[in-house]
């Protein structure tokens, strides 16, 4: 037993000399910065809502100091060829520039690509290829098709104070479409002099009659399983607060309801994915990493997705 003992304390003496040894030469330094790689950065997101599709084009850049806000010069790519393709049409981007809202970081205007005529055609397929001097990157986004929409209580949309339902309607989800979001807006004219003039006033999914802060809230990005149906409800006494709240009081006797429109905007899989990642940290503790979170575009980081918007109106002129 001694001996087992005596044979264990000679072994272990010498690894112990050995860790003494190497103990004071050994260093770790640790450092958050990564290599730097120059590479384009792109964002674009194609949209049903007009004849004009636009894309930015920039490159990352390696501050000093590893100080972000210490880049006082933007770094957008002038000069590069942008293409988008269907399987119709080649669309030649051209270049533009437009002018900040505020230039406390930036001085110079906004750079920027513009398609036009360039309307979005939903179930497609749309590649993006970018040629410059500082690099060549591409993109494929999938459009999802349009969806539908039905108004399962229509009741309470003419009739809010007599009916007792929520405001429900059922949507279709494209196969292509990965998030979806439904709005619900009133639409209403108002007299201002001699002339009316129309407004629009988004109703809240959930709240109550009174509007209380902190009681009510608007829809949010929703996953959607592709080729799917939903249901998505507005709450009745938030509708009748917008209409008490933001238009009856303000507006007195001086206003007219016309219709109550509601908005499916599908989101590709691209662009739901970049938005679930970006808005998926929401305290001040969490590591974020300085690689990007979400980029499909090869060659280079950032987005190129699609959004598709559908909508149906319900005649509310006779409620008030």
């Amino acid at each position: 037993m001694r001996k087992g003992l005596w044979m264990r304390q000679r072994l272990l003496l010498p690894v112990v000399l050995l860790i003494l040894l190497i103990w004071p030469g050994c260093e770790n330094n640790f450092s958050p910065i990564s290599d730097y790689n120059k590479q384009l950065v792109v964002y674009g997101v194609l949209s049903a809502r007009s004849d004009s599709q636009y894309v930015r084009v920039y490159t990352n850049y390696n501050p000093s100091g590893n100080d972000p806000s210490g880049q006082t010069t933007d770094t957008g790519v002038h000069g590069a060829i942008v293409t988008m393709m269907d399987d119709l049409t080649t669309y030649r981007f051209k270049e533009t520039a437009i002018p900040r809202d505020t230039t406390i970081r930036y001085s110079s205007d906004i750079v920027e690509y513009v398609g036009f005529p360039c309307r979005l055609r939903p179930g497609k397929i749309y590649s993006l290829a970018i040629n410059s001097d500082q690099g060549r990157a591409t993109a494929l986004v999938f459009v999802p098709s349009h969806g539908f929409l039905f108004i399962n209580t229509p009741m309470s949309l003419t009739d809010p104070r007599s009916a007792l339902d929520d405001i429900s309607v059922t949507i279709g989800i494209s196969p292509w479409a990965r998030g979806y979001l439904v709005r619900l807006f009133i639409n209403f004219d108002v007299m201002v002099g001699q002339n009316w003039e129309h407004r629009k006033v988004e109703v809240p999914s959930f709240g109550d009659s009174l509007m209380t802060p902190g009681a009510y809230g608007y829809s949010t990005l929703t996953f959607g399983p592709s080729g799917s149906t939903s249901t998505v409800v507005f709450r009745r006494e938030a509708y009748l607060g917008i209409l008490k709240q933001q238009i009856e009081r303000p507006y007195g006797g001086s206003f007219r309801l016309t219709t109550a429109t509601f908005v499916l905007t599908q989101v590709d899989q691209n662009l739901f994915n970049y938005y679930n990642t970006v808005n998926g940290y929401q305290d001040l503790y969490t590591i974020r990493l300085d690689q990007p979170d979400f980029t499909n575009i090869n060659r280079g980081v950032g987005l190129f997705g699609a959004m598709v918007e559908d909508s149906t109106e319900v005649w509310i002129q006779g409620l008030y």
